[in-house]
């Protein structure tokens, strides 16, 4: 199986076409479209989004992760394996962080064996299509990850704040904002039981040094409608909405802004 997330979106057809070279390199792939919504050249929001979802795909799955700003620089094109059984295919420009923090890297490769590209002659600007999607379908066909050139030993890796526990508050990072306008934070939900906080609970909360007060809740109607909340997201995250509004709206603070909670 084989996982797609790009910034992409489906004005265009690059989605179509990197599709189609995987079918024509292994027919019998599946592929599934996990997001093509990413917010353009944003490395940070793939990041964390990926991490969240590899665990729903059964063990062995290929995720080609285009969200690529650097295409055609210096960057490597690269394959990783994680310790828990996943592969990605990708560039080396921090968009695997959350999963090798996660999971463990146990190898990853530079993409320079042409035998195994689209074309001979990669593209400056598309290697979604020329590189990465071939790779993917080889990959899923199970090619070894070691065919496809030198192992590298290190990766572009970005430092956000870790989530931590200092006395009774809760520190972290503004991971990103879904698009619904959800703040998502790299928080553990289960910090809050572990500085003595219930659901029911207002809480203060400081995001890139503005204060709030939000109620704790479980689910978004448990408040009033355009009111904040913070609750435990389905991937077991805190994530600081609106009741049928936009927390990016009401925060405006951007991603990677540091917060507080106690």
């Amino acid at each position: 199986m084989i996982s797609f997330m790009s910034d992409w979106g489906y004005s265009n057809y690059y989605v179509g076409v990197a599709k189609s070279v995987i079918k024509t390199i292994s027919p019998s792939s599946e592929i599934i479209d996990l997001v093509h919504g990413i917010e353009p050249f944003n490395v940070r929001m793939a990041a964390y989004m990926l991490e969240r979802a590899v665990e729903d795909f059964p063990k062995g799955t290929v995720f080609l992760v285009v969200v690529d700003q650097g295409v055609g620089t210096e960057r490597y094109p690269i394959a990783v394996e994680t310790k828990n059984g996943y592969y990605f295919v990708g560039p080396d420009n921090g968009v695997f962080t959350g999963v090798i923090k996660k999971f463990g890297l146990k190898r990853a490769v530079i993409l320079e064996n042409e035998k195994y590209y689209y074309k001979k002659r990669a593209s400056y600007t598309f290697h979604g299509r020329d590189i990465f999607a071939p790779v993917a379908a080889h990959l899923d066909k199970g090619v070894s990850i070691e065919k496809f050139g030198r192992e590298l030993s290190e990766l572009v890796i970005f430092e956000d704040k870790e989530p931590a526990i200092e006395g009774n508050r809760i520190t972290g990072t503004l991971a990103y904002y879904d698009g619904f306008g959800n703040l998502e934070t790299n928080i553990p939900a289960h910090f809050m039981e572990k500085v003595g906080k219930i659901i029911g609970d207002v809480v203060n909360v400081s995001i890139g040094g503005e204060k709030f007060k939000i109620p704790f809740v479980k689910a978004f109607g448990d408040v009033e409608i355009g009111c904040l909340l913070i609750h435990k997201d389905s991937s077991e995250y805190l994530e600081i909405s609106v009741n049928q509004g936009s927390a990016k709206e009401v925060i405006k603070k951007p991603q990677g802004s540091e917060i507080e909670i106690w």
